[in-house]
């Protein structure tokens, strides 16, 4: 990272943001093309979750090519200066990298889908096999994160 200062090397840290985000941006690439979506997500144990419909151009992707990159920014603020160049934004964010795989059984995707909706939601929920049979879950073992902010708080 060329601004060690702004780097943010504490996993507690990069923990609170994959907690706080609710957006994922989420890159993949099929044939030398880049393809990047915005899907929500929920996280835990070193794993990021999605969930999709079953079919579609990003599914085909993750297919063909299961190596992605994904980037997650909770809070961002333009900070004005006195002018354009003297301006700045504060924000946290994170890039990481890892591959994705789609859960199949049952009690998995009853699981991860549970961790998704308390990433959202408070309370329980029913998941009727009728939705579970209609909805694609998408697990991405992390192998790599990294995390920025300015300012930097410490």
């Amino acid at each position: 990272m060329r601004r060690k200062d702004r780097e943010i090397t504490d996993q507690k840290w990069i923990e609170e943001i994959l907690e706080e985000g609710k957006v994922c941006s989420l890159s993949l690439c099929r044939d030398n093309e880049p393809y990047v979506v915005p899907m929500h997500y929920a996280w835990k144990d070193g794993f990021i979750y999605l969930h999709s419909a079953p079919e579609g151009k990003k599914v085909d992707i993750a297919k063909e090519n299961p190596r992605v990159s994904f980037c997650i920014v909770p809070e961002w603020k333009i900070i004005e200066g006195p002018t354009p160049c003297d301006w700045t934004t504060h924000y946290r964010s994170i890039i990481g990298s890892g591959m994705v795989s789609f859960v199949e059984d049952e009690a998995e995707k009853r699981k991860a889908l549970t961790i998704f909706i308390e990433h959202f939601a408070h309370g329980t929920f029913e998941l009727p096999k009728p939705m579970l049979d209609h909805v694609l879950v998408w697990k991405i073992k992390i192998d790599s994160i990294t995390g920025k902010q300015n300012p930097n708080p410490r």
